[in-house]
């Protein structure tokens, strides 16, 4: 992959064809059908590209040096199967992300069988590490006896801990290596959050003086529930910056990294924010977005922009923070030091079109900007 692309700020394709079928084994990555990547990591041995297929429940690598595109892991069935043997000849089930550890062996989020797999890459075996395949919460303890329920995203620190976004737990867990054990470092839900997560319906309208009007959202208890999105949800439970994980709720957590201090960042898609776990403290605090979905803010502290629904963070070597803002169809930037924000590309229209030579970043469209 041309530096250069990066340096200029042109943004070009370098794999996938625009198909959905998954095709091109063993031949240029621009010349492959591609359905659903979700995500990428680089071999920090190989300096190669690995990426998740979700559309054929494979995993890919594409040769940077060469182009060339190659299988990895999974049959192109949606179904678990394979451990102790190689990884070419697995099922998978929906993968959504992919991991190194500072060994360089491969890390599969597995959600749809609410595993996490592991392939050696000096034998190509995979294994199971983490999940019993059950779907729903039971706590923590040895890995393989916890359940994951649709974990969505993995990132490691620098003691090779693995961080995983545990979705429709709404969780952050955490798995060691050295013990085998999963614990949880942030997030709660209940019964009670079910039922608040589902959108308020107006009782009554009343009128406050002269034209204004104001509407009840209070719920069957006689309880005001005022701070809601525009689709109708509360989120007034999601107003708890400075406490406590575990104390903490997450709506709808997708994607995670962590930053050159092992502190961990979760983007929070249905409260529309990135939220930063200090993990000396264990509190978490929001370092973009304010909860209510949108676009607006480039130039200010990103703690006041507004996001629609982000689904990837990532840093670069100088600790500025990347954005997918998914359904603004832009990628924006939190720069280290001053915490501003600013959008690095996409025009906020849906589509597919590189920024060319003339347009810049600023020109080019995705129907989604990924890139967990």
């Amino acid at each position: 992959m041309d530096s250069s692309v990066i340096a200029v700020g042109i943004i070009e394709t370098f794999a996938g064809n625009g198909k959905s079928r998954s095709t091109g084994d063993g031949k240029p990555a621009a010349k492959a059908g591609m359905p659903l990547p979700v995500s990428v990591a680089i071999d920090p041995q190989t300096q190669s590209l690995y990426y998740a297929e979700s559309g054929s429940d494979r995993v890919r690598r594409i040769e940077l040096a060469t182009g060339i595109i190659s299988h990895v892991a999974g049959i192109g069935e949606t179904c678990y199967s394979g451990d102790g043997g190689p990884a070419a000849e697995a099922g998978l089930y929906l993968p959504l992300d992919v991991a190194f550890d500072s060994k360089g062996d491969l890390y599969i989020c597995d959600s749809g069988s609410n595993r996490i797999r592991r392939v050696d890459m000096k034998s190509g075996i995979i294994d199971t590490i983490a999940g019993t395949g059950e779907f729903g919460f039971n706590g923590d303890g040895a890995a393989l006896e916890v359940n994951l329920t649709y974990p969505s995203a993995l990132a490691f620190d620098s003691r090779d801990r693995l961080f995983i976004v545990d979705g429709q737990a709404h969780r952050i867990r955490m798995y060691d290596p050295e013990t085998k054990l999963i614990t949880t470092i942030a997030g709660t839900w209940s019964k009670d959050d079910d039922d608040r997560d589902s959108p308020l319906i107006a009782k009554n309208l009343v009128v406050l003086s002269g034209d204004a009007i104001g509407i009840d959202f209070s719920d069957d208890h006689g309880w005001l529930r005022p701070e809601c999105s525009p689709d109708g949800m509360d989120m007034s439970v999601y107003r708890d910056d400075g406490k406590p994980g575990a104390e903490v709720r997450f709506h709808d957590p997708v994607a995670l990294t962590v930053d050159a201090h092992d502190d961990v960042y979760v983007a929070d898609k249905g409260s529309n924010r990135i939220r930063k776990i200090e993990m000396k403290t264990g509190i978490v605090t929001t370092v973009a977005g304010v909860c209510f979905y949108g676009y607006d803010g480039d130039g200010k502290p990103a703690t006041q922009a507004m996001l629609n629904a982000p689904e990837a963070v990532h840093f670069d070597s100088f600790g500025h923070m990347y954005i997918s803002d998914a359904m603004n169809h832009r990628v924006r930037r939190v720069e280290a030091g001053t915490g501003i924000i600013t959008t690095v590309a996409g025009n906020g229209e849906s589509g597919y079109k590189d920024s060319g030579a003339m347009g810049g970043c600023g020109m080019a469209k995705f129907v989604k900007a990924v890139d967990k």
